[in-house]
């Protein structure tokens, strides 16, 4: 069996190689895991550490709840999509402001991913992955972002663990932890730099810009540069949060009622299934031409077996969904042209379902609200998303009727065009107008059926009609779009 290691890479790359099993335990409701903690803490870290912490203890009594942010892309000030397009951040709380300004304006580029970790009540934790180039050569520089969410503040790591000495020299005395990562240069220095040494990060990134880390809902999550073939890649490394759970303070490990978290395929992770903490591993069989035969699914070591002959190239990313007693796994499957599906797995019994959509830039972490993508043909091939709930036996439901445009594309009128000025995206009538020819129009938005929302150059948002046929085929004003507009593409 042919087994991945799922690098965090920028979309514009796509690059695997192979990686070695690592075992993850996750704090999940209704586990009979008791914390407690210890009162080591040196009196120079209680400063904002010791404030980020006390901040949280309110909500520890109320619970935590999920807020709302996503990533989206916009070219830089002075270009037009798709030049110079760089990730972007959005989040609805104002003491994340200022954090959000500088992830916006200042530790973002066109070759950066964002990969949002974990946003609850209490946490806000993201990792910025930029590739850079020279000399022909690739590499990475690593970002992590990790506030308070009820103060703003940075949380320093000393906010999240106790005795953080004596992990480290327990973690590095784990011989099959170590073996995991003897391609990283230095690996005992820099686990060291981030455990026991907050001073070496400033803004989350310290001064080489190869090591970093963030928090997920179920490890303290680092990243490091690897040696590969392909030149220098990022890798997590989990520091989880049952099996190490003496080391973290109490407000680390509340998590919501019902979140999501990432997997990668070839690692165990502990899964709370049926209110029942069960060991679950996910697995992939490649054969000699890189097509997926099946996926191997085993929990507490019983192997569940599911084919597959949708000639996949394979597993490029996966996520459990915990809702309540019910868990699902959501594997996302990679084909020709970079078109993804996703398949749902029931990790309470063996049915299983196939989805057309795929994961969207914001990573999924809320089964009650979370982004999808999809891609769709309308006025051009486009990569959309849309939020989603999960529904019944584990498979989404779309909670609005409105596709946000997610692909950067510049539209050229070629002939004089009628529309409603709206109040916003997807907002209210404002007011009727008329587009003349020439007018450059980038798509935001659309119900994939009757119209697409456009934005012009000074930001009004415009919404034309459109006509679908039964056979896809799109038209405005009995045209076909190709005649409307110059910059179409349609993707085969």
């Amino acid at each position: 069996m042919k087994k991945r290691l799922l690098y965090l890479i920028p979309a514009i790359f796509l690059l695997s190689g192979c990686g070695k099993s690592v075992s993850i335990s996750i704090n999940l409701p209704g586990s009979e895991s008791k914390i407690s903690e210890s009162s080591d803490t040196d009196e120079s870290e209680v400063t904002d550490a010791q404030k980020a912490t006390d901040a949280t203890k309110e909500s520890e009594k109320k619970g935590v709840d999920m807020l709302d942010a996503n990533v989206y892309y916009k070219p830089q000030d002075g270009y037009q999509p798709p030049e110079n397009v760089i990730p972007q951040i959005r989040a609805d709380n104002k003491k994340l402001e200022d954090t959000v300004k500088k992830i916006n304006s200042v530790w973002t580029s066109d070759y950066s991913k964002i990969q949002l970790t974990r946003y609850d009540s209490n946490i806000f934790s993201l990792l910025i992955d930029t590739v850079t180039v020279d000399n022909a050569a690739s590499s990475e520089e690593l970002r992590g972002v990790n506030i308070s969410s009820r103060t703003g503040k940075e949380l320093k790591i000393t906010a999240v663990l106790k005795d953080a000495n004596t992990l480290y020299e327990k973690l590095m005395s784990d011989h099959d932890f170590v073996d995991n990562y003897d391609d990283i240069d230095n690996f005992g220095e820099k686990l060291k730099s981030v455990l026991i040494e907050p001073d070496a990060f400033t803004d989350g990134e310290n001064k080489n810009s190869d090591v970093a880390w963030s928090l997920s809902n179920g490890a303290l999550m680092i990243y490091m540069l690897e040696n590969t073939k392909y030149g220098k890649q990022s890798v997590s490394i989990p520091i989880d949060y049952i099996k190490y759970k003496e080391f973290f303070k109490p407000d680390i490990l509340t998590l919501p009622d019902d979140y999501a978290f990432k997997i990668i395929p070839d690692r165990e992770m502990t899964v709370n299934i049926g209110g029942t903490e069960r060991r679950v591993e996910v697995d992939e069989d490649i054969d000699e031409y890189g097509v997926l035969q099946e996926v191997e699914l085993k929990i507490d070591g019983v192997k569940r077996e599911y084919k597959d002959d949708s000639y996949s190239y394979g597993i490029t990313d996966a996520y459990i969904f915990k809702k309540g007693n019910s868990a699902y796994l959501y594997l996302e499957l990679t084909y020709d042209n970079d078109y993804r599906s996703i398949k749902v797995i029931d990790l309470n019994n063996d049915e299983q379902s196939d989805i057309r959509e795929c994961f969207a830039d914001t990573a999924p972490l809320n089964p009650n609200k979370f982004y999808l993508g999809e891609r769709v043909a309308t006025i051009s091939t486009v990569n959309v998303e849309r939020k989603y709930t999960l529904g019944e036996e584990g498979s989404p439901e779309a909670l609005e009727n409105y596709y946000t445009i997610v692909t950067p594309v510049s539209l050229v009128a070629k002939i004089e065009l009628s529309g409603e000025r709206l109040k916003g995206i997807n907002g209210d009538y404002d007011s009727s107008i008329t587009l003349p020819v020439g007018i450059l129009l980038t798509p935001v938005g659309s119900d994939n059926e009757t119209f697409t929302d456009y934005s012009t150059s000074s930001g009004d948002i415009i919404r034309i009609p459109m006509q679908k046929s039964s056979d896809g085929e799109i038209t405005i004003n009995g045209r076909d779009v190709r005649d409307v507009f110059d910059g179409t593409f349609f993707a085969g």
